[in-house]
């Protein structure tokens, strides 16, 4: 689970942003490859959602088509649902990838899916999504965010990026730690298990919308099931 992240001293937990009004940072996905002093989005195998509603992807900067949807401030809950789909297999000279489908939300709100081209390996990818991912075992669920191309020997981490100083995050990684109510607000999928970043699991095929033991409209850092 991400957290929250806040202006001023002290040290803070590492994930999920609630931000003070000059703070600036960006909240995503990376594998062990990312170098510690750059920023998360810039390798690839890597995204990062910035306060300023930028999505750095895999090296290139993403604008969505309304800022105001895609960026956060101070007091703000950032939340990022990974589906891994192991059926996307496929071979580049760099060994196998797969498809990620990410899911960014901002306090229960989802950021609109961005459309764009990926470079992955050897090939050019359009962006797309996998057919499980957006549709679920029901047909149910909406659009992610955007879908990142990965190694698929390589560990996906939760990770932030601190790009002024004296800002505090607040990570939540355990099922019991979850802020979000529904599966509507963070983008999860009907008939398909929700892992927490520890592995408890949050939702199980036969729940329906609420999650377990939750009372905050707010959301955190999930990771969908096969991760």
């Amino acid at each position: 689970a991400m957290g929250d992240a806040s202006g001023g001293g002290g040290g803070g937990s590492m994930l999920l942003p609630q931000v003070v009004d000059a703070a600036t940072l960006s909240v995503g996905l990376s594998t062990l490859a990312l170098p510690l002093d750059t920023l998360v989005g810039v390798c690839k195998g890597s995204v990062g959602l910035c306060s300023t509603g930028q999505i750095l992807h895999a090296g290139q900067w993403l604008s969505p088509s309304s800022v105001h949807d895609s960026s956060y401030g101070s007091n703000s809950t950032v939340g990022c649902l990974v589906y891994l789909d192991d059926s996307s297999a496929y071979d580049t000279s760099e060994g196998q990838w797969i498809t990620a489908d990410v899911t960014f939300n901002i306090n229960g709100m989802i950021v609109p899916s961005t459309l764009y081209n990926v470079s992955s390996g050897d090939q050019i990818i359009r962006g797309s999504t996998s057919k499980q991912s957006l549709l679920g075992e029901n047909g149910n669920g909406g659009e992610p965010t955007l879908s990142l191309i990965v190694d698929k020997t390589r560990e996906l981490f939760p990770t932030v990026t601190l790009h002024s100083p004296a800002t505090c995050v607040m990570c939540r990684f355990s099922a019991e730690d979850m802020l979000a109510n529904t599966r509507s607000e963070i983008g999860a999928l009907s008939g398909v298990i929700v892992y927490a970043v520890d592995g408890s699991v949050i939702l199980d095929e036969s729940d329906d919308d609420d999650f377990r033991g939750s009372s905050s409209p707010c959301n955190d850092f999930f990771r969908g099931n096969a991760f």
